[in-house]
């Protein structure tokens, strides 16, 4: 199998370091950051790591998109919190730029269901409850990296229930 190449998209710098050691020497999990090889080779990816300092004439949220652009994942992890609106700026800006690139959401448990369902709507292909993040992280990459969807076995009837409502003008 092909080895998925993965970006996280995160504002929180301290965060996304830590999904980035989740992630790292995983088996058919490429992990795309700010850092190079170690080696001195020049490799692609490498090269599209070279800016490690942000610009400071653009927002964050800008700053981030930037940076996953360069990276061109396969997978993109992207973060979704309380502070949904900037978040939600940044999913789909990264949609938007990157529309080949798979999305999956980590989110923590204060964001409701209908926020959720409204990232699928944009193109998330997954997401995870930051509750099981250390146990699922790298096989949500690798299925999400290899076409399939990632979501929690909850929230299929919340899904159904939001393709059928509105679409059954008989009842």
């Amino acid at each position: 199998m092909k080895n998925v190449t993965v970006a996280i998209a995160d504002i929180d710098r301290d965060r996304r370091v830590g999904y980035e050691r989740l992630l790292h020497g995983e088996d058919g999990i490429t992990l795309l950051s700010n850092v190079g090889p170690s080696n001195g080779e020049r490799n692609d990816h490498a090269f599209a790591n070279r800016r490690l300092k942000q610009r400071t004439n653009i927002s964050a949220c800008e700053n981030e998109v930037a940076r996953i652009k360069r990276l061109k994942p396969n997978v993109m992890l992207v973060n979704l919190d309380m502070s949904a609106d900037e978040n939600h700026a940044l999913l789909i800006s990264l949609r938007c730029e990157c529309p080949e690139a798979r999305i999956v959401l980590l989110a923590d448990d204060s964001v409701h269901d209908s926020k959720i369902i409204q990232a699928l709507e944009i193109g998330v292909r997954g997401y995870l409850r930051k509750a099981t993040v250390e146990r699922y992280l790298s096989k949500a990459v690798q299925v999400v990296g290899h076409g399939e969807a990632w979501v929690p076995r909850k929230m299929l009837g919340n899904i159904m229930d939001h393709m059928l409502k509105g679409r059954l003008g008989y009842c």
